[in-house]
């Protein structure tokens, strides 16, 4: 893997970490939607994944 291509991988997960703490954040003011619990379990896949877990995303 070259410098670059971990460079990408490094920033993909700080997004993706972000993005679950904007939605842990909105779970824990009270937001219990479908579509918020659905979107934290893709991220957290993805994350899984991100961090060398491919069959994450197969659940």
């Amino acid at each position: 893997m070259s410098d670059e291509e971990r460079r990408f991988l490094a920033a993909e997960i700080r997004y993706t970490t972000f993005r679950l703490d904007v939605l842990y954040r909105r779970q824990h003011k009270g937001d219990r939607t479908a579509l918020t619990r659905q979107r934290v379990e893709r991220l957290e896949a993805l994350l899984a994944a991100l961090q060398g877990f491919p069959d994450a995303l197969s659940s």
